[in-house]
């Protein structure tokens, strides 16, 4: 017998808890892989993941490389532009992982893995700079939006080291919706608290101080929407 079938052998049998069963089911890639449009949609994705990659590649490397002008007009200091950098790479990463997980074939299985090792990285950088933008390089006054931007910090930190300790563990669910909501509170709400600015054209001066924690509300709505239907393996 060769040493793949017995280990899946030992891990149904009743010494192994019901975590470890679902972690080898789940790590056991399919023998004929999927397309690469045949993933975990659902409609919450696709509009996150349109608006999110507008947003860091038209938006986010537009004013990083000085072909768009920054919405507060403050110049791009090195700590926010390892930031932007960073958080795009984060969010790229997190768009496909979400979308593709290792029981789709072993290709996106080891991609899977390397990825999330370097969204890791990425992510602890970018947590680390935006804190330092928000509160010291790029910091005018504007506490409500400081303080969204810092709070969608914490979700996306707290979720990318807590899917990384349920993995550790086998813990095959409690990592999937830790890594659904890193995607919708992490990279998302920093995304809709600048909306107003960034879609709207309004000036920072202009937004009321109630704008922003209605926004980060409705990310909170959003990302809960998109979890359920993950979960549910449906579209809406």
């Amino acid at each position: 017998m060769s040493k793949g079938k017995s280990d899946n052998l030992e891990a149904c049998t009743p010494r192994a808890n019901e975590g470890e069963v679902e972690f080898f089911q789940e790590a056991q890639p399919a023998d004929t892989p999927r397309g690469i449009l045949d993933g975990n949609f659902t409609i919450w994705w696709l509009v996150g993941s349109v608006f999110v990659l507008w947003f860091t590649i038209y938006k986010g490397m537009g004013v990083l490389f000085g072909l768009l002008p920054p919405p507060s007009g403050n110049p791009v200091g090195p700590i926010f532009a390892i930031h932007l950098t960073t958080a795009s790479l984060f969010t790229w990463i997190c768009i496909f992982n979400v979308f593709h997980s290792p029981s789709h074939g072993r290709y996106y299985r080891s991609v899977h893995i390397v990825l999330g090792r370097m969204a890791m990285i990425a992510g602890l950088l970018s947590f680390v700079c935006g804190v330092l933008a928000a509160w010291w390089e790029r910091y005018n006054n504007n506490l409500p939006f400081s303080i969204g931007n810092t709070f969608g910090g914490v979700m996306q930190v707290g979720g990318q080291l807590l899917g990384w300790y349920q993995i550790r563990r086998k813990d095959v669910k409690g990592h999937k919706i830790s890594m659904i909501l890193t995607f919708y509170y992490g990279c998302l709400i920093p995304m809709w608290t600048r909306f107003p600015m960034v879609v709207l054209g309004y000036r920072e001066a202009e937004i009321k101080p109630w704008v922003n924690p209605m926004l980060v509300a409705s990310g909170l709505i959003f990302g809960q929407l998109g979890l359920r239907a993950a979960l549910a393996n449906r579209w809406i």
